[in-house]
């Protein structure tokens, strides 16, 4: 990926961070962090066909990795496997608050280098 996180793959991988992760939800995106004891980050981008047809599930996953690219720098540098998952109203947000919540899960789930300030811990709506 551009930005230096490799993306998560393999069936069996998948698997194991859906059934053993830790799921953080949002209004408009879950996330799914599960630790691993060595390796890099991986980072894994999901929308199902309850996202909507192709075009919103490609939107929703556009803005996804536009908002982890924009935070990427802020995130810890831990082996951390991350799935972060499109929830059906994410197509229809725009980037500040796909941006804003994902900031949020990143910093519930103390993966932010930098704490969040108060005034960005809500997500504008």
């Amino acid at each position: 990926m551009p930005w230096g996180d490799e993306p998560l793959t393999g069936k069996l991988v998948i698997r194991r961070l859906f059934q053993e992760g830790h799921v953080y939800h949002g209004r408009d995106l879950l996330l799914i962090t599960r630790h691993v004891e060595e390796g890099s980050r991986r980072v894994l981008f999901v929308a199902s066909r309850r996202t909507g047809k192709a075009v919103r599930r490609n939107r929703a996953k556009r803005l996804m990795r536009a908002a982890y690219q924009d935070l990427v720098a802020q995130v810890r540098d831990v082996p951390v496997h991350l799935a972060l998952i499109a929830r059906s109203r994410c197509a229809e947000r725009g980037m500040q608050d796909v941006r804003a919540e994902l900031r949020h899960l990143l910093g519930r789930a103390r993966l932010l280098a930098t704490p969040t300030a108060p005034s960005e811990r809500r997500c504008r709506r």
